[in-house]
C-alpha cells in the first residue's frame, strides 16, 4: 500500500497541487523559509504541510514526526526542491517556444530581468535561473527532419558491402570521377575531424576541424563533422555532371541519415542533408551523382590520399581557415 500510495502522490496529487506554480509561487531564495526569505512564504509553508501529510500516510508515521525524516523515508524531494523543479521546468519549455509564439520576443529580451517596477512572474523565473537558463542559448532539436506529410527521399545513395571481399571490389572498380574521404577520431583528449577531395590529376584540397575536448564531444560527433565536412568540398565543385563518392568508415554515422534524426548530434545529420539537397536542385539537370559508401579503414584510397588524410587527422591542429 505505500509503494502505490507514494505513486498516486508523485503522478497524480503533486502535479494537480503545482499546476501554473510558475504563476502563483516564487521560488525561494533561501534555504530556510522565513518573514525575511524572498519568494511565496506563505505558499512554501502550506505545501510543506500538504507533502508532510502525504508522507505521513506513505510510511506509516507518526503526526509528530520530523517532516525532513519522512520525506527521506518516503523517498520524496523536499517541498522546497519539488516547487524548484517545477519552475526550472516551466521556464526551460519556455525558453524553447518557437518563433511565432506571443512570448518568444519577451523571453529572449535581454532587458526582461532588468525591470524596475512592477515585476511579472517571468521576471523572477528569469532572475532566479538566470545562471542555469539562457534562452538565448538553448539548442533545439526538431522532432522530424522534414514534414512527416511528405515522403522525402535521401539526395544521395547509400552502399555498405557486407563483408571486406566485396568491400574491395567495390573500391578497387568505382566509377566515380570525384572520391571524397572523410574521417573524425579523438586523440589525446582532444576530438576532431577531416576530409579529403581526390580527382585525378587535380590538386587534393583538405578540410580539417578541430572540435574541442573530449569530455564535451563524442568520436561519433567527429565522423558526421567529417561527413559535413566532405559534402562542403562537394560543394565548391562547380563543374556539372560529375560522379562522386563520398567515404566514411563508420557505420553508424552513415546509418544515420536513414533514421527520423531525433536524437543529440543529429543535427549535423539534417544539415547534411540540407546541403545534399540544394547541391541536388542546383545540378538536378545534369549528370551529377552522390554516393555515401562505408570503406573499412579506407580501403582503396590511392597512396597520396593515404597521406595526407594521416597528415591532417591531428585533433590538436587548428580548423582549417575557410568560411564554409
Amino acid at each position: 500500500m505505500p509503494k502505490y500510495a507514494r505513486q498516486l502522490y508523485i503522478s497524480v496529487a503533486l502535479p494537480r497541487t503545482l499546476y501554473t506554480i510558475n504563476l502563483w509561487c516564487t521560488p525561494m531564495q533561501s534555504k530556510h523559509p522565513g518573514p525575511r526569505a524572498k519568494g511565496s512564504a506563505k505558499a512554501m509553508k502550506q505545501l510543506t504541510t500538504l507533502q508532510c501529510a502525504a508522507a505521513t500516510v506513505i510510511t506509516g508515521g507518526l503526526w509528530t514526526s520530523p517532516t525532513d525524516a519522512l520525506d527521506a523515508c518516503a523517498f520524496l524531494l523536499l517541498a522546497l526542491l519539488n516547487i524548484d523543479k517545477y519552475c526550472h521546468m516551466a521556464l526551460t519549455r519556455m525558453a524553447m517556444l518557437p518563433e511565432d509564439h506571443p512570448l518568444y520576443s519577451t523571453i529572449k529580451w535581454k532587458n526582461t530581468c532588468k525591470v524596475k517596477h512592477h515585476h511579472s512572474a517571468l521576471y523572477h523565473l528569469l532572475n532566479q535561473y538566470q545562471n542555469s537558463i539562457d534562452p538565448t542559448k538553448i539548442k533545439k532539436i526538431p522532432a522530424t527532419s522534414h514534414d512527416p506529410i511528405y515522403e522525402v527521399k535521401n539526395p544521395f545513395m547509400i552502399s555498405i558491402p557486407k563483408d571486406k571481399e566485396s568491400l574491395t571490389k567495390e573500391a578497387e572498380n568505382a566509377e566515380e570521377e570525384v572520391q571524397v574521404f572523410s574521417d573524425g577520431l579523438a586523440m589525446k583528449g582532444k576530438v576532431g575531424a577531416v576530409a579529403v577531395l581526390l580527382r585525378a590529376d587535380k590538386p587534393t584540397y583538405i578540410l580539417h576541424f578541430h572540435l574541442g575536448s573530449e569530455e564535451e564531444h563524442t568520436v561519433h560527433k567527429a565522423e558526421l563533422v567529417g561527413i559535413l565536412l566532405g559534402i562542403h568540398l562537394i560543394n565548391t565543385e562547380r563543374r556539372n555532371g560529375t560522379t562522386f563518392a563520398l567515404r566514411s568508415d563508420n557505420q553508424a554515422a552513415i546509418k544515420a541519415f536513414q533514421l527520423n534524426l531525433r536524437s543529440p548530434g543529429h543535427h549535423l545529420a539534417r544539415e547534411v542533408l540540407r546541403i545534399t539537397y540544394q547541391i541536388h536542385h542546383r545540378k538536378r539537370k545534369t549528370k551529377y551523382a552522390l554516393t555515401l559508401r562505408w570503406t573499412a579503414r579506407h580501403v582503396g584510397i590511392v597512396k597520396d590520399g593515404v597521406r595526407n588524410i594521416t597528415h591532417s587527422k591531428n585533433p590538436k591542429s587548428k580548423s582549417s581557415q575557410s568560411r564554409l
